[in-house]
């Protein structure tokens, strides 16, 4: 009798006493949608990312004629001048995303949008991605010797169940050992691309800004936040499964400086690199005797985050390079449940620092 390649499991929620109306099924990898308006992606591990920016910049306009700068509309932006109504906002209603313009007159030209800078003038414009409408990244899979012998389904009802994929090769007992691949890449944000100003006479004087990073362990929560119907914070605490990872920067602004990163990184990519790549090459192609790396600087940031110093598969994680030292990324290692966000300020000023 030919045997089933899937065995089923059942795991019983450790922290009891919270009930769902109905199952929540999910595949892995998969996508959901958090609020009806958009698709959310995630790997093989469950790990979904979505990414929000606020970014303030000012700009002057040399020239002796009014200008009019077109926004992508993937933008909300906000014109900081008379009673602010040059504006448009992203707004989610019914399942759908929709822009929200302000003052039509002023801010609408051939069907475009944007603003006028009149000659000689320095405005004030914030741009923003919000969580109404982020952006949203697709994470890498998680790679094992293992391949599909994971978790490939779970679902949730009174008991938490789910789907085991088995290997057909039994003369492999073991895998290798879990390490924390990176499972993201940063896109190159350069001043070139931010602020392609055909005409010389708009200059840009400074930007100031945050980028802010979440990234939730989707079918490891049996709570997933539908549309208002969850408490900030909520998500995640009564999560069943723990996922090792890491990740870096999702924007990297190349001319710009980056800082105050909350919680600061494990470590840079140079340390990452030097530390770890040789003995993950080594374990990837032969089994090893060797001790496993000592960890240094684990602590607990939350109940749902630890940050350390580890390993990830040499192969996993090929960024262009996206600034002058690449070697200056920060990295992060996360062991979490849940969901947790990592923040950062960037800037830049004419004429450097």
């Amino acid at each position: 009798m030919k045997r089933i390649a899937a065995a089923f499991f059942i795991l019983f929620m450790v922290t009891s006493g919270i009930s769902l109306a109905s199952a929540e099924t999910y595949t892995i990898p998969g996508s959901y949608n958090p609020t009806g308006a958009y698709n959310v992606p995630y790997n093989n591990i469950g790990i979904a990312e979505l990414v929000t920016i606020d970014l303030n910049v000012t700009l002057v306009n040399t020239g002796q004629y009014p200008k009019f700068v077109v926004v992508n509309p993937r933008y909300d932006f906000k014109v900081y001048r008379l009673d602010g109504s040059e504006n448009m906002t992203s707004v989610i209603s019914g399942g759908q995303i929709y822009h929200v313009p302000g003052n039509e007159s002023r801010i609408v030209l051939n069907y475009y949008v944007g603003f006028w800078i009149m000659p000689y003038e320095t405005v004030l414009v914030s741009f923003r991605i919000t969580d109404q409408n982020p952006y949203i990244v697709q994470t890498t899979d998680y790679n094992s010797l293992c391949g599909e012998g994971k978790i490939t389904q779970v679902d949730y009802g009174e008991s938490t169940r789910g789907v085991i994929q088995e290997l057909s090769d039994i003369s492999r007992i073991t895998c290798g050992v879990m390490y924390p691949q990176l499972i993201n890449s940063p896109q190159v944000m350069s001043l070139r691309t931010m602020f392609p100003f055909i005409d010389e006479s708009i200059k840009l004087i400074k930007y100031d800004g945050i980028v802010r990073m979440k990234l939730t362990n989707v079918p490891g929560n049996p709570r997933p936040c539908i549309s208002g119907d969850c408490e900030k914070g909520a998500f995640g605490e009564n999560a069943d499964f723990w996922t090792l990872f890491a990740v870096t920067a999702p924007l990297i602004f190349s001319e710009g400086k980056m800082y105050d990163y909350s919680p600061h990184y494990t470590m840079t990519f140079k340390e990452y690199v030097e530390k770890y790549m040789k003995f993950a090459r080594k374990s990837a192609h032969r089994p090893s005797s060797q001790n496993a790396p000592e960890l240094s600087g684990m602590f607990t940031l939350s109940n749902k985050l630890l940050t350390g110093v580890t390993i990830t598969k040499p192969s996993e994680f090929k960024p262009k390079p996206p600034m002058d030292s690449q070697s200056e990324l920060p990295v992060w290692i996360i062991l979490m449940k849940g969901e947790v966000e990592i923040s950062y300020r960037v800037s830049w000023r004419t004429g450097g620092w």
